[in-house]
């Protein structure tokens, strides 16, 4: 890691990027659906650049899955680096310590979180039906 942990890319990736990648899927979901392909405009309807709507947000919860994996097992990375060493029963951590450590568990915390509810993001796909109108 860094000379100071505290600043490590690592650790404010695994802070935020489980809230702003759940963030980009919900908003990216929501116009492939809503906005390019259901609208009424649309001259295929449920169809974006040749692929189903159904696959592009099974494709960008996937993508997102997978960047949201790599920010937990960073956090996890430097949550061990963080880890205060025990010498004699008692903790000998240094005060710089704290915050870095702090962040990597809140990285691990907001990695578990939104990882949880990108997957949930995957049941509308699957049972919905695209372009779906009211009779």
């Amino acid at each position: 890691m860094a000379t100071t942990a505290s600043r490590s890319s690592w650790l404010w990736f695994g802070v935020l990027a489980g809230p702003l990648l759940w963030f980009v899927q919900l908003y990216v979901n929501y116009q492939w659906e809503e906005v390019l392909a259901c609208s009424p405009a649309a001259t295929h309807r449920g169809v974006v650049l040749g692929l189903s709507v159904r696959t592009w947000v099974v494709l960008v919860n996937t993508v997102s899955s997978a960047v949201i994996l790599v920010a937990l097992a960073g956090s996890l990375r430097c949550y061990r680096r963080t880890a205060v060493d025990a010498a004699g029963g008692v903790g000998t951590g240094d005060n710089h310590r704290h915050v870095p450590h702090w962040m990597s568990l809140a990285g691990k915390a907001n990695s578990v979180l939104f990882l949880l509810f990108i997957v949930v993001g995957y049941a509308p796909a699957i049972v919905l039906k695209s372009c779906q109108t009211p009779l």
